[in-house]
């Protein structure tokens, strides 16, 4: 079952981050957030031991080079 956010505690969120948005970007960026609701849960949920890899992302990575 995929979890939710209100808008409220979801407009309280970006808040603290910084963002400053109207009822039109939050109700647009809201879906795309709770999407990755539960992906994070379960990998925060992994019980990961000193000898396991660590993921770096390099987001000005292109995998054609």
């Amino acid at each position: 079952m995929a979890e939710t956010i209100s808008m409220e505690e979801f407009r309280g969120l970006t808040s603290r981050v910084g963002l400053e948005l109207n009822d039109e970007e939050l109700e647009h960026l809201k879906p795309m957030y709770e999407h990755f609701l539960e992906p994070i849960a379960r990998m925060n949920a992994l019980e990961l031991d000193a000898e396991d890899l660590a993921v770096v992302f390099q987001p000005g990575w292109d995998p054609e080079v």
